[in-house]
C-alpha cells in the first residue's frame, strides 16, 4: 500500500485549497451584461430578483435596479443555492437580506415579497 509522503500530501492539500478558494471567488458574484459590457455584481449586493416576462429585474443595495434578458429559472441557475431561494413564481430572494417574515410575506427592507403556496408547501419556506 503506497502512502503519500509528507511533501506529496502537502502539495495535494495545497491544490485542494487552491481549488476551494477559486470556487469561493467564482461563487461570490455574477456577471450581468449591460449594453456592450459585463458588470460583476456581488451576491451580497443583490436584495431580490423579480420576473418581468422574459426578463428579470435585479434589485441591488443602494436602490439601483438592473434588467437582464433571462428568465427567472435561467437566472436562478447562476446563483448560489445557499444564498438565494425562490419564494414565488416571480421572485427570488437573497436570504441574507430578509428582515422580517409574516404569514405569506417576506420583507426585504421596505420591499414586500409574496411567498407562493407551492414554494411554502415544498418546505423551502418555514410554515
Amino acid at each position: 500500500m503506497n502512502t503519500p509522503n509528507l511533501e506529496e500530501q502537502t502539495i495535494q492539500e495545497a491544490a485542494v485549497d487552491t481549488l476551494s478558494n477559486a470556487d469561493q471567488i467564482v461563487l461570490d458574484s455574477i456577471f450581468i451584461k449591460i449594453q456592450e459590457h459585463f458588470r460583476r455584481i456581488l451576491f451580497k449586493d443583490i436584495l431580490y430578483i423579480e420576473a418581468s416576462g422574459s426578463y428579470c429585474n435585479v434589485y441591488l443595495q443602494g436602490g439601483s435596479k438592473v434588467t437582464v434578458a433571462y428568465t427567472l429559472t435561467d437566472t436562478m441557475q447562476h446563483l448560489s443555492n445557499s444564498l438565494f431561494i425562490r419564494v414565488h413564481r416571480s421572485f427570488i430572494v437573497n436570504i441574507k437580506h430578509i428582515t422580517a417574515y409574516i404569514g405569506n410575506i417576506f420583507y426585504v427592507g421596505e420591499h414586500v415579497i409574496p411567498i407562493g403556496r407551492q414554494y411554502k408547501k415544498r418546505g423551502i419556506i418555514p410554515s
